[in-house]
């Protein structure tokens, strides 16, 4: 999910990367070199940081300036990633071979003339076990060892699939909050060369949009600029650069793909059938 810590540390992530756009192991297009870092900085580390003729950007969440702007919520979760499934499931004639690796979570699917049957997968299962618990669902099969399941009688449809686990993520809140981004600089000159490469950078982002580990946007806007010297008899010259970011407080979870629907139709006057389509 994204929550102010991964707000502060992504803007922070930004800024670095907008400061040293050939690595940290290359000069900073402030001339010196800066230290990027979330919060408001140690006195310490920074007299420390000035002294040695270096920079300092610290990326602060401006207290009372945040809103709620909740808005999209009741939309379904959305995938993260196309599911990959660990299991393995072949057919080859009237026979079911498991294989792959296990995966707790995931569930083995055979379809028998149009019948269901699955086993949900057990950390503690094997090839072995899961072909056996299958074969014990299905009426005529039998496993006897391997992960084999061989179907007995008439067999006129047999599928084989895996059910695998899905990650999901839905939006259960959205707010926006003001950060101030303040340069601590041993000079003038120093301070205007690295405020204009973040400032430059953090206006052209696509979209306005900037992206967060969870995968999710946020929206990121302008401001305004405070400038002060009145830290100069300490050479520290001071420039706070304010972006307004909006961004969505996620949740996540697990589903499983389907592998099977199933419908029960009760007529008039008659009895309920059950429809299956795997």
């Amino acid at each position: 999910m994204a929550d102010l810590s991964d707000v502060t540390n992504t803007l922070a992530s930004l800024a670095s990367a907008a400061l040293y756009p050939n690595g940290t192991g290359q000069q900073s297009l402030a001339g010196v070199t800066v230290t990027v870092a979330p919060g408001w900085p140690n006195p310490k580390q920074l007299s420390s940081i000035i002294a040695s003729g270096a920079a300092m950007l610290t990326v602060y969440p401006m207290p009372g300036m945040d809103a709620n702007t909740t808005r999209f919520l009741g939309n379904d979760p959305v995938q993260l990633a196309a599911p990959v499934a660990s299991l393995t499931m072949t057919v080859l004639n009237n026979t079911v071979t498991v294989g792959g690796t296990i995966k707790a979570g995931e569930a083995a699917f055979i379809g028998v003339n149009r019948i269901p049957y699955s086993h949900g997968v057990l950390v503690t299962d094997t090839m072995a076990t899961i072909a056996a618990a299958l074969a014990a669902l299905i009426p005529n099969a039998t496993s006897l060892g391997g992960g084999v399941v061989t179907i007995g009688g008439t067999v006129f449809d047999l599928i084989a699939q895996v059910s695998a686990v899905v990650s999901l993520q839905a939006e259960i809140a959205r707010q926006k909050r003001v950060f101030m981004l303040t340069a601590w600089c041993p000079s003038p000159a120093v301070r205007d060369a690295l405020c204009k490469a973040v400032d430059v950078a953090f206006k052209a982002f696509p979209g306005r949009r900037i992206l967060f580990a969870d995968g999710s946007y946020g929206v990121i806007i302008y401001r305004g600029t405070l400038e002060t010297d009145g830290l100069s008899q300490q050479k520290i010259f001071r420039r706070d650069l304010r972006f307004e970011v909006e961004y969505a407080t996620t949740q996540q979870t697990s589903s499983n793909t389907i592998t099977n629907t199933q419908a029960a139709l009760t007529p008039v006057s008659g009895v309920t059938v059950q429809l299956n389509k795997p």
